[in-house]
């Protein structure tokens, strides 16, 4: 689907080159708490939106950008995207180096058009850009843009971003120009509320801000959309075609999403008959949804094509069964047709996609921050995916868990939330048999269930991957598997449950390390042991986002000429903190030890200040799935 609000990420869009000698000399005023921490700094940024109907509009802006060094986040990349409903009329680029010297102008052979696609994806964005070819720092860039918006194209808002992290500004403004008949709607933060003038005919907003020093990137932070400034905007009057729309609210704006997709999940005579000899041997409501979900799965694939208001209307349901595939709006409008057919209501449902939404979708400011559809049947509280060909029916991935979604009803949108991560739903169960030989080589047999996100990688590899050689070379080279070469290999995919599940044996020689008497082993053969980077002054809050259940039983034997000099411990190791729970035991019976570790990790927010415990619980696990045993040779009495 379409990302239906696109909001720049601070690939500095498009150019000019109006004053650029003038502009490079000013980074000579550049003043010292502007440059620390800083990659990039922001001269001046001047964005300008101008509404002229319902249906169009103009955005116009200049931004004067110096890079002090080469971290930059590839600002010397110039791109602006575009549309069948864009037209660009004005990008120019120029930079000058440290002396206002000017060393690049592009010209028309530097500028490139290219198709945004894929092999499966294809509507009619494109991108014009060029590469600035910076050889030494600083350097200053200009780039002046126009575009002429219509249609589909108004609904990208060019919501004001002034500045990005390692970066600092010096001033930046926003005015948007809106005919009175219509109204601006707008939501600022760290930008303090705009002048607003108007003279009869036309209102103006105004934003300014100056001197701001930069924000440094810190991992696991916040996204970008939390901590620094900027204005998301709307509008209570749009229009696409014949469609008019508002985003006064989140009712309104569900109500323009249905009126799109009203009329269009009439389903053919023929599939009407094959819908109800599909769930004719059905005895429940959710046995009646798994048939019809398993139909649509094997009878369609996700294609998706969007070309003008295809970014938001899905095909009809008689087109997705003609020709076998859609995109995410029409397949789940294929989908909730069936299911009307049989009596069984449902909604469209607007979603972001994505491990962590950049921005959550708030729920008092109505903003298309959406990039997919999936359906939603309320009698069984059930979300169905209906772009995937080999998902459990109901299976909502940890991509779309947690957060804020549109239902698209017939009274309206409503704002709903997904269901929350819970630890339990995705990980792994696995059991591992580790035997010593006196040989020092080392018998391997395995055993595993992943579960909920953890198997969702499985699943797609046996899907896309057939060849028993080739799975088990990708399994070796992301760690799964110590070697390619064992026996008894299984893998097993449930269709109506989100697991998988697979066994594996072999021989392994190298995993025994022998120092003089001594004999040395791992545990754990796939240590789970990522810790975060290490700082000394961190400024964000800390946000983590995974939710996983691990479970690890490890059972080794060796020979009886051997006992075990250091390595086992008495009692059980426990760490905890707000982001999970870790706990590890060991115990030895006879000529075997057994391990067993079990690891919960949990969302969390955090302030700055506490990102150094929570580095220490991944230092402390870590310590722990790394743990080695030291074997001897028996002494006899």
């Amino acid at each position: 689907m379409r990302l239906l609000f696109f909001i720049p990420l601070f690939l500095f869009c498009a150019g000019a080159q109006v004053n650029a000698q003038s502009d490079a000399i000013a980074l000579l005023a550049i003043p010292d708490s502007l440059r620390e921490s800083a990659h990039s700094v922001i001269q001046s940024y001047d964005l300008e939106y101008e509404v002229t109907s319902p249906r169009t509009a103009t955005v116009r802006y200049r931004k004067v950008i110096t890079l002090l060094n080469g971290k930059h986040d590839r600002e010397h990349l110039i791109g602006e995207r575009y549309d069948g409903d864009t037209k660009i009329t004005t990008f120019e680029v120029a930079a000058t180096d440290a002396f206002g010297r000017a060393f690049f102008t592009a010209a028309k052979r530097d500028i490139t058009d290219e198709r945004m696609n894929s092999d499966n994806f294809h509507d009619d964005s494109w991108v014009k850009h060029v590469t600035v070819p910076v050889v030494s720092y600083p350097a200053t860039i200009t780039v002046t843009v126009e575009k002429k918006l219509s249609d589909f194209a108004m609904m990208n808002f060019p919501n004001w971003v002034p500045v990005a992290r390692n970066q600092s500004l010096i001033a930046s403004t926003f005015v948007a120009k809106i005919p009175l008949e219509n109204e601006m709607l707008y939501r600022g933060d760290g930008v303090g509320e705009p002048e607003m003038t108007s003279d009869g005919k036309v209102k103006t907003y105004r934003w300014e801000i100056r001197n701001r020093t930069a924000e440094v990137s810190e991992p696991l932070c916040p996204s970008e959309w939390e901590t620094l400034p900027h204005v998301l905007i709307g509008l209570n009057d749009f229009q696409i075609d014949d469609y008019r729309g508002s985003f006064r609210n989140w009712n309104t704006f569900g109500g323009f999403i249905y009126r799109i997709m009203d009329g269009l999940d009439e389903l053919p005579p023929r599939l009407v008959a094959e819908v109800h000899e599909t769930v004719e041997p059905a005895t429940t409501r959710r046995d009646t949804i798994d048939r019809l979900y398993r139909f649509m799965q094997k009878r369609c694939r996700y294609v998706s094509i969007q070309l003008g208001i295809g970014g938001w209307q899905p095909f009809s349901a008689s087109y997705v069964d003609e020709n076998r595939y859609g995109d995410c709006k029409a397949l789940s409008n294929y989908m909730g047709a069936m299911l009307r057919e049989v009596g069984i209501p449902s909604f469209p449902v607007l979603i972001h996609r994505s491990d962590r939404p950049y921005l959550d979708v708030p729920e008092d400011f109505a903003i298309s921050l959406f990039n997919h559809m999936v359906l939603y049947v309320p009698s069984e509280d059930m979300y169905l995916e209906c772009t995937s060909t080999d998902e459990p029916t109901g299976y909502l991935s940890d991509d779309k868990e947690d957060r804020n979604v549109l239902w698209i009803t017939p009274d309206g949108g409503q704002l709903a939330r997904t269901p929350s991560l819970r630890p339990g739903d995705h990980g792994h169960v696995r059991s591992t048999r580790l035997a010593i030989t006196e040989a020092n080589e080392m018998s391997f047999d395995y055993r595993a269930t992943y579960f909920g996100a953890a198997q969702e990688t499985f699943r797609q590899l046996g899907a896309y991957i057939g060849n028993r050689q080739d799975q088990l070379d990708w399994l070796h080279q992301h760690n799964y598997l110590p070697d390619v070469t064992g026996s008894a290999y299984t893998y097993e995919v449930s269709e109506a449950r989100p697991e998988v599940e697979m066994a594996y044996t072999t021989s392994l020689r190298n995993r025994v390390r022998k120092m003089g008497s001594r004999k040395f082993v791992a545990v754990n053969p796939f240590p789970i042991d990522w810790v975060p980077d290490q700082m000394t002054d961190r400024q964000l809050p800390l946000v983590y986002s995974d939710a996983r259940y691990f479970v690890d039983t490890i059972r080794i034997t060796f020979p009886e000429n051997l006992e075990i000099e250091t390595g086992l411990f008495t009692d059980p190791l426990v760490y905890t903190h707000p982001v999970g729970e870790y706990q590890a035991k060991i115990k030895l019976v006879g000529n075997e030890i057994v391990w067993t570790r079990t690891l919960r990790l949990e969302p969390v927010e955090l302030p700055a200040d506490e990102y150094n415990a929570f580095r220490q619980f991944f230092v402390d696990k870590a310590k722990a799935e790394n743990l080695q045993l030291v074997f001897k040779e028996r002494q006899t009495k």
